[in-house]
């Protein structure tokens, strides 16, 4: 896990553009550091170093060569933490220069077959297998790898740059391309550091997030001119032409039909699903430093934990220790507090416990660091609580994390697939079977008849209609500058709604929800130098098999996450197999955003104009937060955030 930077030009590079970049990025990497110049006219390559290297080598300081292309590396060291792991890294010849962060799970078994293909390894880490797989199967390696990643490689036979991120976003991947100039790198902070490129805010994208909470929909950053490198795809970029090609490399295929619920079929898939999830955390404990976990106490995390607590007696043991270490949020005394399903787990597995208390006054103490941190604005103070359980492990020497994340996306976790599935229903005529699993929902304190008429008369919807939910729904629109609103609101009506619930966790899996919550899963892990590691977003086989399981198998009897409920039968404790409530990392927000009031109304002062109307705004500051409902999200929230985000990278 790292982070890599590079800049290319037409002309000649001061070498503090590229060391800059890599500096920023230090907390990705701390443990090495390392740089290449290439002078792309005569093809002549420089390895350099920084303070930080665990090589020999020229400084970086006293590089005094004309050069037009730079690679950087800050290296936060998992497998073989020895200095034969330094990047950026080459083939044997030369040729080939790679930085890389991220994990390849299955580099054991691709170096096996490298070797039979006749390659040799001087390194015990995925990194040579990952450069020599392209050395090898070329862009097609992409296809092989089960893992997270995000590359670029300096092809020098073909004089080109290839760049891939993996398949769901696990790793982050940012480009530049103006006026001469090519740049790439892990984080946008690292990017902004460039004298050429100009900061300014991107009014969609903003729009996006305050009214719709999307972020990082558009390819366009928060930032104008900085790009995201979209999951599943690749980039080349030419150094003879300056011409950039992006290209998808793979595409998440899904049953489409409907099947009726069948218990044989239920038990084979429920049979399947168990080894396939074993498969994919013994995988991902793969590691030559000290492994934790996360522990919501909620149905992912719980799996998770008690799949490993099931390895400690096999070769992972000295990665783990004794006892698996956990890590918790935890709020005595509110009615978001899951530490007492949490308690049940530690019990049932006998793990090491570790709890973080967050307070409104640490947020806010934290906040501006947490801002910098996450690049662009977010969602919601859920995720200081992560932020936290990644400091928590950081204090108690655990490097890398696994987490449950992409859990509900993968198996139909939220309680909004509840209408997607009984819409799916009434689609194919299943009317029995739609009014059997609506008693359930009902059952559990559920009522989602509304969004369900809602999703299938939707396409039917006049303007109006649709200008009429989105004024409901969208309490922030009358606060919007004139401006904004105007060049915005046909995106107001732009609906993410479907009547097939496999298409609908599609959306979420690929380009909708898992990518943001990776987005904040990486920053902050990264800002303590932790590496953290998701099984259920990023392993390919586990996925490619649960898109293909029909809809009746995911929401049953009222059930969500049916099948992955029925396949951790004996493995997790009763109650977390068949808890009902779904509270995730949440936190008090409301308590905490009123508790400091009057902190934040004056952050929000001189941060709001071109973007909103900031009088009525701080004018209706109390009522908005006061009358809105106790909830772990608060529209108010976005508008603060996006106030310190404005301080915080001065824009």
């Amino acid at each position: 896990m790292c982070g890599i930077a590079g800049i290319f030009a037409e002309q000649f590079l001061d070498k503090r553009h590229i060391k800059n970049m890599t500096d920023t990025l230090r907390h990705r990497g701390p443990d090495d550091e390392g740089y290449l110049a290439v002078n792309t006219k005569n093809k002549k390559v420089w390895h350099l170093i920084g303070d930080d290297s665990k090589v020999f080598g020229l400084h970086v300081e006293d590089f005094k060569e004309e050069t037009n292309l730079y690679l950087g590396h800050r290296r936060l060291s998992i497998l073989d933490p020895t200095p034969s792991g330094h990047q950026p890294m080459s083939n044997d010849d030369g040729t080939l220069w790679v930085v890389f962060n991220g994990e390849i799970y299955n580099y054991i078994e691709l170096k096996e077959e490298l070797l039979k293909l006749g390659y040799h390894f001087k390194s015990n880490c995925d990194t040579e297998v990952l450069l020599k797989s392209y050395e090898a199967w070329g862009v097609d390696c992409l296809n092989r790898f089960n893992g997270m990643w995000a590359f670029v490689i300096y092809d020098a036979k073909k004089n080109l740059l290839f760049g891939a991120r993996d398949r769901f976003g696990v790793k982050p991947l940012y480009f530049f391309k103006k006026s001469g100039y090519f740049a790439f790198a892990s984080e946008i902070k690292s990017l902004i550091t460039l004298p050429f490129l100009e900061k300014q805010i991107n009014e969609k994208a903003v729009f996006d997030y305050v009214i719709k909470g999307l972020e990082e929909y558009q390819e366009e950053s928060f930032f104008k001119d900085v790009y995201e490198l979209k999951p599943s795809s690749y980039f080349i970029f030419d150094l003879n032409s300056g011409h950039l090609s992006i290209l998808k490399y793979y595409e998440l295929r899904f049953f489409e039909g409907f099947e009726r619920y069948d218990d044989k079929k239920a038990l084979e898939f429920s049979k399947d699903i168990k080894g396939l999830i074993f498969d994919a955390v013994k995988l991902r404990l793969r590691s030559d430093v000290s492994v934790g976990t996360c522990l919501s106490g909620g149905l992912d995390s719980s799996t998770v934990v008690c799949v490993i607590n099931s390895f400690l007696n096999e070769t992972y043991l000295n990665q783990i220790g004794d006892k698996q270490k956990v890590f918790t949020a935890s709020y005595p005394g509110k009615n978001i507090d899951e530490s007492k399903w949490a308690k049940i787990v530690v019990n049932s597995t006998i793990t090491q416990w570790f709890q973080t208390f967050p307070e409104p006054e640490e947020l806010m103490h934290d906040l501006e660091e947490l801002v910098y941190y996450q690049d662009i604005p977010f969602g919601s103070t859920s995720i200081y609580a992560q932020y936290r359980v990644m400091e928590l492990a950081k204090e108690n020497g655990v490097k890398v994390l696994l987490d449950g994340q992409g859990g509900d996306e993968l198996f139909g976790g939220y309680h909004v697939y509840y209408k997607v599935y009984l819409a799916e229903l009434i689609k194919n005529y299943q009317f029995s079977t739609f009014f059997s699993e609506l008693k359930h929902i009902r059952e559990s304190g559920i009522n989602p008849i509304t969004g369900v008429l809602k999703n299938l008369l939707s396409p039917f919807f006049s303007d109006k209609l649709k200008e009429m939910f989105g004024k409901i729904k969208y309490p922030l629109l009358s606060y919007l500058s004139r401006d904004l609103l105007e060049a915005n609101k046909e995106r107001i009506f732009i609906e993410e709604t479907s009547n097939n619930l496999n298409e609908f966790l599609y959306r979420h899996m690929t380009y909708l929800n898992l990518k943001t919550l990776l987005k904040y899963e990486d920053r902050n892990s990264m800002r303590f130098s932790i590496e953290s590691r998701t099984p259920f977003a990023d392993d390919i086989n586990l996925i490619e098999y649960m898109f293909k399981i029909p809809s009746s198998y995911k929401i049953h009897n009222g059930w969500t996450k049916y099948i992955l409920r029925t396949s951790m039968e004996g493995v997790i404790p009763k109650e977390i197999q068949w808890r009902r409530d779904k509270i995730g990392f949440a936190t008090p927000e409301k308590d905490w955003l009123v508790k400091n009031k009057e902190l934040l109304k004056s952050a929000l002062k001189g941060r709001l104009k071109d973007f909103f109307e900031e009088n009525k705004l701080l004018n209706d500051f109390d009522k908005i937060l006061i009358n809105q409902q106790d909830s772990s999200i608060t529209p108010i929230w976005k508008i603060i955030n996006f106030a310190l985000w404005r301080k915080v990278y001065n824009v």
